[in-house]
């Protein structure tokens, strides 16, 4: 949902595979996303858990606007649109 946004300012998107025992099932998840520009892809060592997942995530992000969400959220195709208007 994050790819479908139609926001229409500069998105930058980092995803961070906190070890994930199942990686290899998600590699062709990574890889389609490695070839989009707006994506980024940091694979942990292991699980350190959410918390310092987001750190790491936050850490890599030059935005002026960071939003958090995990990934089984859904977002709306406009809700960044939406959340930047209101900041």
């Amino acid at each position: 949902s994050i790819a479908g946004q139609d926001y229409a300012g500069k998105l930058r998107v980092i995803v961070v595979d906190d070890g994930s025992a199942n990686r290899d099932l998600l590699g062709p998840v990574h890889k389609i996303y490695a070839s989009d520009p707006r994506f980024r892809i940091i694979l942990m060592a292991k699980n350190v858990g959410k918390r310092k997942a987001q750190i790491a995530a936050i850490r890599s992000s030059s935005g002026d606007l960071v939003l958090n969400v995990d990934s089984d959220t859904i977002l709306a195709v406009d809700v960044v649109t939406k959340l930047v208007s209101k900041m």
